[in-house]
């Protein structure tokens, strides 16, 4: 009761702050309420470019006053990431619960009903994604008229929202635009879902104007490069065109050096939106440098990435990202990281290596994750008694840690947490949760990013085993 009469009053004032502004406001409201949130502070962007941290009250809610809108889509980031849709004289609020965030996010107040539209069509596309699976075993003409059903339907569904809403005509631009890519990204995907990277030769028998939908596709659209179904696609896209362009060279891998090379030179061919463009590359070559193996190849795949970028703060961040990486190249000892044990021993992490060791991470935010890689663990423990299990946390609360710990019966001795985490993350360039390492007896690293779920992670161990 007393939370609803807080969100009452907060509607209210979120209304009453909205009206005293005129019709031909240039400026808009956005506000809302975090359950379970994760921090304590909003971040909203456009373009990429921080607008401002928002930081939430005592009550989980924050509103903030935008003084010039310029009318299209907006990112605002907590823990997750999603998209709004704003014009001048909105007074919009959102409401989400951070332990189901999308399937929660609902929005109230001027401008709500489209992106209420927008977050619905989201929620629609990826509920038609866990369906594509088993649309990819049709054959080609029964793909395409599956694919292109789906598209008629979300079309319907657009149209008929547009006739009973005053939606402008550049928001139904962003909303088709949801449609239409996914749709590309579907048709994209396909040809190799449905014959393999392997045998691209079958691609012969796709119908004949199968790729005519690329000659459509905008590489140079502002009003969407933050949105996501189009950045994803243009993304992929591009994984697919540098395919084509040395798949009689050499297997698919978008972490190899022939992929990553080609992709970028695409990238820097087809682009000509100069923020877009090094989106795109960012997002390239850090993928590539993350997944890195060989110092000369590393070395050029930057330059190459240099030559082309002219974001300063990318330069920056990818040119640090890079000296990080090289030293977590395979032969590298590991860098210094301190960490401390459940009985608050501080230590660095080299000496705790005495075998060969699996070095995995984990977060008590991401109850799944943990509770996944710990009893994976305790499988490999039982089949590779050659080598120790190092688990590592994320958390920065200490007692957060033990909590977690004790509550999930993590006896095991080798559970260890990070004292200086920022440092460590940048130190042991851990991007993502399901980062591991492998090192041998003297810390000297043999795999700087391998995956506990991987199916080839058991053959890797007994390689090792075997050497």
């Amino acid at each position: 009761m007393k939370k609803s009469l807080l969100l009452l009053i907060f509607i209210g004032l979120l209304t009453s702050c909205a009206n005293r502004k005129q019709k031909n406001d240039s400026g808009a409201w956005f506000g809302g309420q975090i359950i379970n949130p994760t921090s304590d502070f909003v971040l909203l962007t456009k373009n990429d470019v921080v607008i401002d941290s928002i930081y939430l009250d005592a009550n989980n809610q924050f509103l903030y006053r935008i003084e010039k809108v310029d009318k299209g889509i907006y990112n605002f980031i907590h823990n997750e990431y999603q998209i709004i849709y704003l014009e001048p004289g909105d007074s919009l609020m959102l409401h989400v619960n951070t332990l189901e965030f999308d399937e929660s996010l609902a929005f109230s107040g001027k401008g709500a009903k489209k992106n209420n539209f927008l977050i619905n069509m989201f929620l629609h596309n990826e509920k038609e994604a866990d369906q594509m699976p088993r649309f990819y075993l049709l054959e080609a003409d029964a793909f395409v008229e599956k694919l292109d059903s789906m598209k008629a339907n979300r079309m319907t569904m657009l149209n008929n929202f547009l006739s009973k809403k005053d939606a402008c005509t550049h928001f139904s631009e962003v909303a088709k635009a949801s449609i239409v890519y996914d749709y590309y990204l579907k048709k994209e995907v396909y040809p190799f879902a449905h014959y393999g990277f392997g045998n691209t030769e079958k691609h012969q028998n796709l119908p004949e104007n199968y790729y005519n939908f690329r000659e459509k596709v905008d590489y140079n659209n502002p009003e969407l490069q933050s949105y996501y179904p189009y950045y994803r696609f243009l993304n992929q896209h591009f994984d697919y065109l540098a395919f084509e362009s040395y798949n009689t060279e050499s297997e698919f891998n978008r972490e190899s050096y022939i992929h990553n090379y080609h992709k970028l030179n695409l990238i820097n061919q087809k682009v000509m939106l100069e923020s877009l463009k090094n989106k795109l590359l960012r997002t390239t070559i850090r993928t590539y440098l993350i997944n890195a193996k060989e110092q000369e190849e590393e070395k050029k795949l930057l330059e190459l990435y240099l030559s082309y970028n002219t974001n300063t703060q990318h330069t920056i961040e990818i040119t640090q990202l890079a000296a990080s990486t090289e030293l977590l190249l395979p032969g590298n000892k590991l860098p210094v990281v301190k960490v401390e044990g459940r009985d608050g021993r501080k230590s660095s992490l080299t000496e705790i290596i005495k075998r060969p060791s699996v070095i995995y991470f984990w977060s008590s935010n991401w109850t799944n994750h943990h509770k996944n890689v710990h009893a994976k663990v305790d499988e490999l423990k039982e089949k590779y008694p050659e080598f120790d299990f190092i688990a590592i946390s994320t958390d920065e609360q200490q007692e957060v840690w033990l909590q977690t710990l004790i509550r999930n019966s993590y006896t095991d001795s080798y559970e260890y947490r990070f004292t200086e985490k920022d440092i460590a993350l940048q130190n042991l360039v851990i991007n993502t949760i399901n980062k591991v390492l492998i090192v041998d007896k003297n810390g000297f690293i043999i795999d700087n990013h391998a995956n506990l779920f991987r199916s080839q992670f058991e053959e890797q161990l007994l390689g090792i085993l075997n050497q």
